[in-house]
């Protein structure tokens, strides 16, 4: 039995923020698509439509009770905000990796390694997936779970028949908050990032003076009214203070009431620091394929991914390490519902 593992975000406290980190057992052999989030959110929306939808009309824009409806609260936000802030739906999910094993040599982090990439997941295979929730979401938990439930007992895949997988077990902040009856074996529990206090991480960046931002998916970003799909045309340093942007976007939505605090009061001090440091970008062109249930028909999403380096100041990096542990919650760029966007801080000590 294989154990593939998700690089869930380190344990942060915000208010009106939380991560659920699933555990699941494939039970008929899956072919994973190359990147796997537009089928979990097509799968979890359908799940969560047909746990909510009591008019059953085609689409939610012309629904009578869609004010009333937790579907389009949950998965269509956007549909029902009226006011001049840009809308983001409450939610982002956290793709599982692909499962590796002992193959071709590979450059990883300055060192070879070997390892093989596998997309295929077979029956018994154990996979972790995660999923943050944002202000009203959070209090939707049961309903969330129930709807990954069903998504996952109906199957996931392309197309007909989909291939059938069981929830095991859901956790929060290293609680269980479920688990199904026959999720017994303690080698099933899932092996996550160990949780980190930023005034640990905080320390750590005293002995260092870079810090990589390794994409586990690939990011998409939208520059002078343009999607970027070349890594020569990315304005690197504007990408990454994009992110204060997005973590603002997401406060003014779903935290209103309590602010998150990342030591930043204007774009324009978080972007000035970013402008301090050195950018070194080792990323490629990495287009995203994906089937819209909607439209019936298949789309390709271009984005960009791999790693972008950044060095400086010590203290400098200090001051932009809140943001850029939240940006692993939330995901920087377009799409961040499916799990575009996704990155990994790595701390590089100094040599």
């Amino acid at each position: 039995m294989d154990i593939c593992t998700a690089p869930i975000p380190t344990s942060l406290k915000y208010a009106n923020l939380m991560t659920l980190q699933f555990t699941v057992r494939q039970e008929q052999t899956l072919k994973m698509p190359s990147h796997t989030g537009s089928m979990l959110r097509g799968a979890f929306g359908v799940a969560l439509r047909s746990l909510t939808c009591i008019t059953d009309l085609p689409e939610c824009k012309h629904c009578p009770l869609k004010q009333h409806c937790k579907f389009p609260l949950i998965f269509e936000n956007p549909a029902l905000n009226p006011s001049s802030v840009q809308a983001v739906n409450p939610y982002i999910i956290h793709v599982p990796m692909p499962k590796q094993s002992p193959a071709t040599s590979t450059l990883y982090n300055n060192r070879t390694t070997s390892k093989r990439v596998s997309n295929i997941y077979n029956s018994g295979d154990i996979w972790h997936f995660g999923m943050t929730l944002m202000g009203s979401a959070t209090v939707e938990q049961t309903l969330i779970i129930k709807a990954w439930q069903l998504a996952l007992q109906t199957g996931l895949g392309a197309h007909t028949p989909y291939q059938r997988a069981t929830l095991l077990s859901v956790s929060n902040d290293d609680k269980t908050v479920y688990s199904s009856a026959d999720h017994t074996q303690p080698t099933e529990a899932p092996i996550l990032k160990e949780p980190q206090d930023l005034s640990n991480l905080l320390a750590i960046i005293e002995d260092t003076d870079a810090l990589t931002l390794r994409f586990l998916t690939p990011f998409r970003y939208q520059q002078d009214n343009r999607i970027v799909s070349q890594p020569n045309k990315l304005d690197s340093a504007t990408f990454i203070a994009s992110l204060y942007n997005r973590i603002r976007l997401c406060q003014q939505n779903h935290s209103s009431d309590q602010s998150w605090n990342i030591g930043y009061d204007s774009y324009h001090m978080f972007k000035k620091d970013i402008e301090s440091l050195d950018i070194e970008i080792d990323i490629i062109a990495n287009h995203v394929p994906r089937r819209s249930n909607r439209q019936q028909r298949k789309m390709e999403l271009y984005g960009l991914q791999g790693d972008i380096h950044l060095t400086g100041k010590p203290q400098t990096l200090k001051r932009l390490m809140p943001a850029l542990l939240l940006g692993e919650y939330l995901h920087i760029g377009k799409n961040t519902t499916m799990g575009l966007g996704q990155y990994q801080l790595m701390v590089n000590p100094q040599v």
